[in-house]
């Protein structure tokens, strides 16, 4: 799945329903020992089948701000 800085996306926080949010940044990882790439790459777009190591920072309808690793994002919505 394709995804973009502004897409609403809907991820898997281990709980009963998935959270819901806009993707406000993209992260890939540079090195191994940082696998949410804090302090890679800042993208705008990022092909989840390409199976990097990164992460997403988004933002729910009421403003809360979390992140997320590449693997916990469940669709695009």
């Amino acid at each position: 799945m394709l995804i973009k800085v502004g897409d609403n996306v809907s991820v898997n926080v281990r709980k009963v329903l998935p959270r819901e949010g806009k993707i406000t940044n993209i992260s890939i990882a540079t090195t191994a020992a940082d696998p949410a790439g804090e302090r890679g790459v800042q993208i705008k777009k990022y092909e989840t089948e390409l199976n990097y190591s990164g992460s997403i920072d988004y933002e729910t309808e009421n403003g809360d701000q979390y992140w997320a690793y590449f693997s916990q994002i469940e669709k695009d919505i």
